[in-house]
């Protein structure tokens, strides 16, 4: 099986206090699939993030599905799940 890639953008060089919620409720939902996800962090001011029309935070599951920097946690699990039964 597979793993799920999950790319998440953050604001590199900036204060972790700019980021640290939005890291906190990703990494509530990829804990729970920890053998299951494989994660990368990004800068958000590249173009990799402007081609996923990301602002300075938000992520990516397999390369398609984005997710704003307010994202709901269930929304994120729910693709995770769908991806692993893919």
């Amino acid at each position: 099986m597979s793993k799920v890639k999950v790319d998440i953008f953050i604001p590199m060089g900036s204060c972790a206090c700019q980021f640290s919620a939005f890291m906190d409720r990703v990494f509530a939902v990829l804990t729970k699939y920890r053998d299951k996800v494989e994660f990368d962090v990004k800068p958000s001011f590249s173009d990799e993030a402007r081609k996923f029309k990301i602002g300075s935070k938000g992520l990516v599951v397999n390369g398609s599905q984005v997710f704003p920097e307010f994202f709901k946690p269930e929304s994120l699990e729910k693709a995770i799940e769908n991806a692993l039964k893919a």
